[in-house]
């Protein structure tokens, strides 16, 4: 835990040092859309495996 603290604050560091704001990057229209589109990427992809399980556990279900 504690290594996992320090490297994003090494992170953070080397981003300062190559002058990366991360204020603009995270109210940037265009990485707005981006972050919009893999959520919702990953929400399909999500449902679709929940899908599947639910699928499997009727089917376990129905044998017992």
């Amino acid at each position: 835990m504690v290594r996992l603290i320090v490297w994003i604050v090494v992170g953070l560091l080397a981003l300062s040092f190559f002058g990366v704001s991360l204020e603009a990057l995270y109210t940037s229209p265009t990485n707005q859309e981006n972050m919009s589109f893999l959520t919702k990427l990953f929400m399909q992809g999500w449902n679709v495996i929940a899908d599947q399980l639910n699928a499997y556990i009727l089917w376990v279900k129905s044998i017992f």
